[in-house]
């Protein structure tokens, strides 16, 4: 789209043509859009996308580039933050795509490069409470752990989670802090059964926009792809952390799952919905810490479109998208 009236749009736009004069030495060739919340200038000419990241949202930039730079078919891409952090994140996940796009901070109008973040860690194994599993498994959910944190799913929806208090039962955070308060004296495996019951009654195929069938619809197709690997041609398939924490079930965050194909290579399988602008640099950052032989990005068939094709493609491992019928579907 153009850039808006606005004045925040508008200073984007005059700040972006600034830096591309920096960049380039020359007065660009067209004018600046506006794109996720920052401003973009494609010179397909000169080969070359150039983008100011959102001062509000500054971690989608380099999706929203690459997205950018994939549908046009451009090489150079350039992307510009104001965030020291966001740009650091940028940098590294930068490391894992080819060609690589350049990342530049932002101080003042002066452009300097940018040091990558270090991969965070990812948290110890925590042992397994007592009895969680057997709990679990007595009410049909399965037990995963993730974060350093147990917790139970019904087709990949959180239903109940260990803590140092004991068990929580319940959908999201207030759910399960409500549950504690209205359900204490019940106990617990009868309190998870009915839980777990209730969202399967929503969660299935046909079950419409009904909240809890369409709450975190990536983590439900990595559920499947786990119980039924071979239908992406594995012998076996384990979920992994995420690449990013979710800031909550309406928060959508690409789910992966690692597991071994028939020639016994290492797969990472990267499951969304959606069109996530995000899913190339998550991905980035998962080949990063998994080190696979091979990508698989899994993808409900509506999903699977040219341009997000195109940016999986420069991911720098051996990629492939596979379309699928959604469990809901």
């Amino acid at each position: 789209m153009t850039v808006a009236s606005d004045p925040g749009a508008v200073l984007l736009s005059t700040r972006l043509t600034s830096h591309v004069r920096e960049l380039t030495g020359s007065e660009p060739a067209v004018e600046p859009i506006s794109v996720g919340g920052g401003a973009a200038l494609i010179d397909r000419a000169a080969g070359r996308v150039v983008f100011l990241a959102s001062p509000e949202k500054p971690a989608g930039a380099l999706g929203h580039l690459l997205l950018l730079a994939s549908r046009h078919q451009l090489d150079e891409a350039v992307v510009i933050y104001d965030d020291p952090s966001a740009a650091a994140v940028a940098a590294r996940r930068s490391a894992a795509i080819d060609p690589a796009p350049t990342i530049q901070l932002a101080d003042g109008l002066v452009l300097r490069e940018v040091d990558p973040a270090p991969l965070p860690e990812v948290p110890s194994p925590a042992e397994t409470p007592p009895c969680f599993v057997d709990l679990c498994r007595q009410a049909g959910v399965d037990p995963i752990q993730e974060a350093g944190i147990w917790r139970g799913e019904v087709l990949g929806l959180e239903v109940v989670r260990a803590t140092l208090s004991g068990v929580e039962i319940g959908v999201g955070r207030m759910d399960r802090e409500a549950g504690v308060v209205l359900h204490g004296d019940r106990p617990p495996a009868e309190n998870l059964v009915s839980v777990a019951d209730t969202v399967r009654t929503q969660r299935r195929a046909g079950s419409g926009v009904h909240p809890l069938a369409t709450l975190v619809r990536e983590r439900w197709l990595r559920h499947d792809l786990i119980t039924d690997p071979s239908t992406i041609g594995l012998v076996g398939l384990v979920a992994v952390d995420p690449a990013d924490t979710s800031g909550g079930l309406r928060d959508s965050v690409p789910a992966p799952a690692v597991g071994v194909d028939t020639a016994g290579a290492r797969v990472l399988v990267v499951c969304s919905v959606g069109g996530d602008p995000d899913l190339v640099p998550v991905a980035a950052d998962l080949v990063l810490r998994e080190d696979p032989d091979r990508l698989i990005v899994v993808l409900p068939d509506r999903d699977v479109l040219p341009t997000l094709l195109a940016a999986v493609e420069r991911l720098a491992v051996r990629s492939d998208v596979i379309g699928v019928r959604g469990g809901w579907s």
